[in-house]
């Protein structure tokens, strides 16, 4: 005989999901667990987030590493005013602004073009399964390449992350007003590289 469907009063909850509020306070005192448990949680957004600024697996896995060395060494610093996504993805957006300057400068050293992609972005970074949309979006990142730092990751995290150019300031420190000429003028140089590219 089957038994009769819990009701109301004999149903037990399921389990609630902790805050990452409550998992940073228990990982400031020690809590190894609940550090695993935040990295599990965003280690593909900041993967893909990265994605944007290196198509080299290499540095990707390297840049994802540092980005969360970042965030243990700086826990101290979160302040629970602030959603801790945001503050990750600040260090995050950060770190890939920061990786694009190094990089301008080891290819003006060495009179190198953009990276060439070592192979296909991880199936957890992957955004389209269309063959065409991928080929494109890799097109539109040899142009975002030749940018200067700045200018690529406004416009990579406008074009590719969907971020408008607002939060996109807000995450780099900038005014309104700044981020509203940086943008203009980022994306006057990108149409000209596109206007300008070699035709087949």
């Amino acid at each position: 005989m089957e038994a009769p469907p819990p009701t109301a009063s004999d149903s037990s909850p399921a389990p609630s999901v902790p805050e990452d509020a409550v998992l940073v306070m228990r990982a400031r005192a020690g809590d190894r667990n609940a550090l695993d448990e935040l990295v599990r949680r965003y280690h593909s957004e900041v993967a893909r987030i990265l994605w944007r600024f290196t198509r080299r697996h290499v540095d990707l896995e390297d840049l994802v590493q540092e980005v969360f060395l970042r965030v243990v060494r700086n826990l101290a610093q979160w302040r629970a005013e602030q959603p801790f996504s945001h503050w990750l993805r600040r260090i995050t957006v950060n770190l890939g602004r920061d990786f694009c300057r190094r990089e301008a400068v080891r290819r003006r050293w060495q009179s190198e073009g953009p990276d060439e992609p070592d192979a296909p972005a991880p199936e957890a970074v992957e955004s389209s399964a269309d063959p065409a949309a991928r080929t494109a979006a890799a097109e539109v990142k040899e142009f975002l390449a030749q940018l200067a730092p700045d200018d690529r990751t406004l416009l990579t995290l406008h074009y590719f992350e969907g971020w408008d150019f607002a939060r996109i300031g807000q995450l780099l420190g900038w005014s309104g007003p700044v981020t509203k000429i940086r943008a203009f003028r980022a994306r006057r140089r990108l149409r000209y590289l596109f206007q300008t590219r070699p035709r087949s």
